[in-house]
This record gives structure tokens, C-alpha cells and sequence, in this order.
């Protein structure tokens, strides 16, 4: 399992998710830039330093801060562990972040991601191991749901023939499970986020190749 290099005790709790309490946009921002960055930040930087000594690559992170909005409230937010200095979005990416219900961790190709053909027979060749390690499957970065992992074949048949589709693959923690409810999960998020982390690697290699 992989451990916290910069421990905080409980550093994410069941209180994260009282940002979504509040429905104005500048309110949320408020709390999300007090409450949440600074454990992004500490996360973070713990991850992108565990995966450059692990991998021996070059990784970026970047906190989402929502400044296009200008009405609504963001619905989620995140940070985000790519391979290109140029931003993430248009990269394999991996995220770590908060719905009002849930933590997520996604590995995500969006739809308007570079040379997205290329990743079309990379995702048919690890359909197999991803199924077998029962992640969370979605077509739609923007919902929280994910599908059961033997939906996959399906998701990847939807992402070719939709241009507007995403491949996300990942895993959800409820704010109503068990583990929540009775905290210190801090290496759990970790662990799942290090475990993901090798199909941003091994797509990013054979997609170069």
C-alpha cells in the first residue's frame, strides 16, 4: 500500500463535501479554495513526487480553480495529474476530486483529447486487466455514476463511434460508505490514485510508439 510521505493526520474527512452546502458561486468558491486546495495541494505534490521516483517520468499537477464561471457554482472539483507541461485535458489524465456524494478517481481520455484514434486499440488491449480489477467505468467525465467494470467493452465501442463520448475509468468512495463514516482513508484515496496511475504511464508509451 502506498503511504503518505507528507502525513496529516485525517487529512480528508466526512466535512469535505460541506462545500457543496453552499449554492452561491462565490460562496463555494470560497470554501474550496480555504477547505479543499490545501489538502489538493498536499496530495498532490505527495503523488506527482511518488510517481516521477517511481516511474522516473515527468508528471505535472493541476488544481482546478474554476475562474471561467461566472453564475453557476462548480458542481465538482479536482486536481490533475498528467505527463504534458501544455495542460492536461487534451492527455491521458488522472483526477482525484469531490462530487456533492462521493470522492472520485478517474483515468480519463476526453473527447477532444490529441490523436484519439490512437487510443482505440490501446484500450482493447488492457480491456481484460481493467475488467479483472473491477474499476468504475463511464463515458461522461461531467457524472458521478460509474458503471460495473464488465460494461467496459461497451463504454470503449461507445467512445469510438461518438465523437462527443469520454473513456473514463476509475473509483468512487461515498460519503455515505462505512469507511467514510468512521474516517482515516487518507491511504486509501492515495493507494487507489498510485494503482490507476499505471494506465496514464503504459498509454502514454504506446500511444508515442
Amino acid at each position: 500500500m502506498y503511504i503518505l510521505q507528507q502525513r496529516i493526520e485525517d487529512m480528508f474527512d466526512k466535512k469535505d463535501f460541506e462545500v457543496f452546502n453552499d449554492t452561491t458561486l462565490p460562496g463555494r468558491l470560497s470554501l474550496i479554495k480555504t477547505n479543499l486546495d490545501p489538502k489538493f495541494e498536499v496530495l498532490g505534490s505527495d503523488l506527482q513526487k511518488q510517481l516521477e521516483e517511481e516511474y522516473q517520468e515527468k508528471f505535472y499537477m493541476k488544481i482546478a480553480k474554476h475562474q471561467r464561471r461566472t453564475k453557476n457554482p462548480p458542481p465538482d472539483t479536482w486536481l490533475a495529474i498528467n505527463q504534458d507541461k501544455k495542460g492536461y485535458k487534451k492527455t491521458p489524465h488522472i483526477e482525484f476530486g469531490l462530487w456533492p456524494d462521493c470522492y472520485f478517481i478517474t483515468f480519463s481520455l476526453l473527447a477532444d483529447i490529441r490523436n484519439r484514434t490512437a487510443y482505440y486499440p490501446i484500450l482493447k488491449k488492457y480491456q481484460a486487466e481493467i475488467i479483472a480489477d473491477g474499476w468504475g467505468v463511464s463515458n461522461d467525465h461531467t457524472a458521478s455514476l460509474l458503471k460495473p467494470a464488465i460494461e467496459l467493452p461497451a463504454v470503449i465501442k461507445h467512445y469510438e463511434k461518438v465523437k462527443s463520448s469520454d473513456l473514463v475509468i476509475g473509483f468512487e468512495l461515498a460519503v455515505t460508505d462505512p469507511i467514510v463514516k468512521a474516517g482515516d482513508y487518507d491511504e486509501l484515496l492515495a493507494d487507489k490514485f498510485m494503482q490507476l496511475s499505471k494506465y496514464l504511464v503504459l498509454f502514454n508509451q504506446e500511444a508515442a510508439q
